[in-house]
């Protein structure tokens, strides 16, 4: 079994973890990546209240996706790199 973030901090805290809905699991990352649909995130969002191990796994994918994003260092890119990969893109296409 592929082991994740979810399944980790439950072994950590030496706890059972409960699934999450598999329409939630498939809506999560659309709403944590701001890729879903106004109908999709309300569908979530009311799921979530209702579902507490959706509630939980979202809570904890939503943290990981922050401490990610805050630890990752962002770095200018020279525009002459930008306009090589463009053109190299542009050759293959």
């Amino acid at each position: 079994m592929k082991a994740t973030i979810t399944n980790l901090y439950y072994k950590l805290l030496g706890k059972k973890q409960r699934y999450c809905c598999k329409d939630c699991v498939k809506n999560l990352y659309q709403v944590l990546d701001g890729e879903a649909t106004k109908d999709q995130e309300d569908y979530f969002r009311s799921h979530i209240n209702e579902c507490s191990p959706c509630f939980n796994r979202y809570e904890i994918d939503k943290s990981v996706k922050e401490v990610i994003k805050l630890k990752v260092e962002h770095k200018e890119v020279p525009e002459n790199l930008i306009s090589s990969i463009k053109n190299k893109l542009n050759q293959n296409s």
